[in-house]
């Protein structure tokens, strides 16, 4: 028997894993609609004088030993997919700005990496960036922020080959107007050079250059930065970014700034865009159909963690009869379930469940309820209490939003939509009717008043795949006639609707508080099994505060 549920179980996970695969199918390409990988391999043209780096700038007419300093500051950038090059440009050393316990090393470069990016990328989603530095050393590297002109490029480890450009240095225009162009070759990592001219109009034109020259930099016969190459209009003349622009692009995209930057409150700035991270575009679905912010830049990269979800965990986990897999909360040392008699436990599983709302296809919110009669009413369908935050508007503390969906679950295979039929937003209240039926419920029916003063336990519904959770406590005060204190110990994500159950199974209440002394609300109540329960709120202060650290 158990064999033959857990093949069950398998076949029902492999089947559900191929509707997600096919969903992400169908939305890559809507958001990519012409992806048709090109079947000519990329070939990196090189340009420039032949021969050493020295040897090109002299005959150029350069005067000054500069070959040094211009190779610490050029870096080739390639775009592969496993061993195969896609597309190589070059890239420039700039300020990381603000101090970081990693070593970081952030490269400017031309837009045009993105759009190479976002032109190969599949479903398989394994591009990556390389970074050829000086004398061939190689860095992996990150794509992340972007405007119309310019990309960031951020690599680990680099600042013992490479010097940022001065970006206070101002280098008046040459008089001659003449100037050099310089790029780094991705295969071979050798430094070419080429010469130039400022027009009047202040374009830039070349006797020969290439692609690889995207993102390198503009210097004048002293070796003094002017700007970067942006874009190829045509082989003679492309487009570039100055010095001073390049500077105010950077502050803009808050790269030169020396303040930390704090991710609770973290958006990009206007005109300024991020990439999704190589490996991550699934996991950027997922977070953007949960409601969640979007981590900054570079956070999925180094293993950020975004804190305070509807998914964390508390107390012991407990899954339905006949799940053929151990669950356990690798987080809680708790034994709870076993306290608690057979009934009472029975009692629970059919009357708490989990509760997700949605604008559209994005969730708003998710948290758990429990069903109960309506009081004095014979007959009528059962609702179900639960917090007023499932409802509110975006902002957390304004009035409810009315084009939100209610969607109700009680594992393991039962849905229904739900509606809103009354909420308090004062004690954070809510109640929700079934649209259709549900099978094999214990409606709670409040009717009894009773004193909670016994070990009690807090319960809730795991968000992903439901098991219930349940962490012991106590009753330390009770405030008023209506509301009090417990330990029981949740998680940090405010807003939850719990359950409050002694552990004799003769008392519980419904509670939504966060803290380590939990705040309920008390009512009369009293079940058909003996077990009595009541009604509790907190303030929802800490609405929807997920963010990345």
């Amino acid at each position: 028997m158990a064999v033959h549920v857990l093949c069950l179980v398998r076949k029902e996970l492999l089947a559900l894993r191929a509707i997600q695969d096919a969903e992400y199918e169908r939305i890559f390409k809507l958001e990519h609609p012409d992806q048709v990988p090109s079947s000519i391999p990329f070939q990196e043209k090189e340009f420039g004088f032949p021969g050493s780096p020295d040897k090109a700038l002299q005959a150029l007419g350069v005067t000054k030993d500069i070959t040094a300093h211009l190779s610490n500051i050029v870096v080739s950038l390639a775009l592969f997919e496993g061993d195969k090059v896609l597309f190589a440009c070059s890239g420039v050393a700039v300020p990381s700005g603000m101090a970081c316990k990693l070593d970081l090393t952030r490269f400017v470069t031309s837009r045009r990496l993105v759009d190479e990016f976002n032109k190969n990328r599949n479903l398989d989603d394994k591009l990556r960036i390389d970074v050829c530095l000086p004398n061939n050393r190689h860095r992996d590297g990150f794509l992340g922020l972007y405007d119309e002109r310019i990309a960031i490029v951020t690599s680990c480890n680099c600042e013992d080959y490479v010097c940022p450009v001065d970006l206070d240095l101002q280098a008046p225009r040459p008089s001659d107007g003449k100037i050099i162009a310089a790029a780094r070759a991705s295969e071979s990592g050798r430094l070419m050079v080429t010469t130039g001219y400022l027009t009047v109009d202040g374009d830039a034109s070349w006797a020969q250059i290439t692609e690889a020259a995207l993102g390198g930099p503009l210097i004048d016969h002293d070796g003094k930065f002017l700007g970067v190459n942006i874009h190829n209009y045509n082989a003679e003349s492309p487009s570039f970014i100055s010095l001073r622009v390049l500077r105010e692009r950077l502050e803009h995209f808050q790269i030169l700034n020396t303040e930390t930057i704090d991710f609770r409150g973290y958006s990009l700035p206007p005109g300024v865009f991020s990439t999704v991270p190589s490996g991550f575009w699934r996991r950027i679905k997922r977070l953007k159909s949960n409601g969640y912010p979007m981590p900054p830049p570079l956070v999925l990269e180094f293993n950020g963690e975004l804190l305070n979800t509807f998914e964390e965990e508390f107390g012991e986990l407990r899954a339905w009869k006949d799940y053929p897999y151990k669950v356990t909360n690798p987080d809680s040392w708790e034994y709870v379930w076993g306290l608690l008699p057979r009934d009472v436990v029975t009692n629970i599983s059919r009357s708490v469940v989990k509760l997700a709302s949605f604008n559209g296809s994005v969730r708003s919110f998710a948290c758990t309820g429990l069903i109960i009669k309506w009081p004095g009413t014979e007959g009528m369908r059962p609702v179900i209490l639960t917090s007023a935050s499932l409802v509110r508007g975006p902002d957390g503390h304004s009035d409810i939003d009315k084009n939100l969906t209610i969607h109700v679950f009680l594992p393991p295979g039962q849905h229904s939509k739900g509606t809103l039929i009354y909420y308090h937003l004062g004690i954070n209240l809510a109640i929700v009717s079934l649209d259709k039926g549900i099978h094999g419920i214990r409606p709670v029916d409040l009717c009894r008043k009773e004193d909670l003063f016994e070990p009690v336990v807090a319960i809730g519904r795991q968000i992903e795949e439901g098991f219930l959770m349940a962490t012991k406590g106590e009753v330390r005060c009770v405030l008023r006639s209506d509301y009090g204190l417990s330990t029981c110990k949740i998680n940090k994500l405010w807003g939850y609707q719990q359950l409050l159950v002694e552990n004799v199974g003769s008392h519980s209440s419904s509670e939504l508080a966060d803290t380590v002394d939990e705040a309920f609300q008390v009512s009369d109540s009293d079940n058909a099994e003996g077990s009595s329960f009541s009604a509790l709120a907190d303030s929802d202060d800490g609405y929807k505060n997920s963010h990345w650290q």
